[in-house]
């Protein structure tokens, strides 16, 4: 119910595209090196809140739209966990 009501505000802010890559980057990233699902939770949780004050940061240094800025701190933030993944999917095994 407060995803819904976060979502249908931010879009209206930020639209409906990077309001997908907000919600939908954090989880991706997570599912790859959490082991259960509080874990992904909480680190979903964590990565989307740090990724969005990196990005408003950045955002603020640089002098860029904060919206995308956010989305590629989020991008950064992915590909670390498609690094760190296999290491962490083989030790499921």
């Amino acid at each position: 119910m407060v995803l819904a009501v976060v979502v249908a505000i931010s879009i209206k802010a930020v639209g409906v595209l990077l309001i997908s890559a907000f919600v939908v980057i954090p989880a991706c990233a997570s599912r790859l090196v959490s082991r259960g699902f509080s874990t992904y939770v909480l680190l979903a949780a964590l990565l989307g809140a740090g990724c969005a004050v990196l990005g408003l940061l950045a955002s603020g240094a640089f002098d860029l739209p904060s919206g995308p800025s956010v989305v590629v701190v989020q991008l950064l933030g992915f590909l670390l966990a498609l690094l760190v993944a296999p290491h962490t999917r083989s030790a499921r095994s």
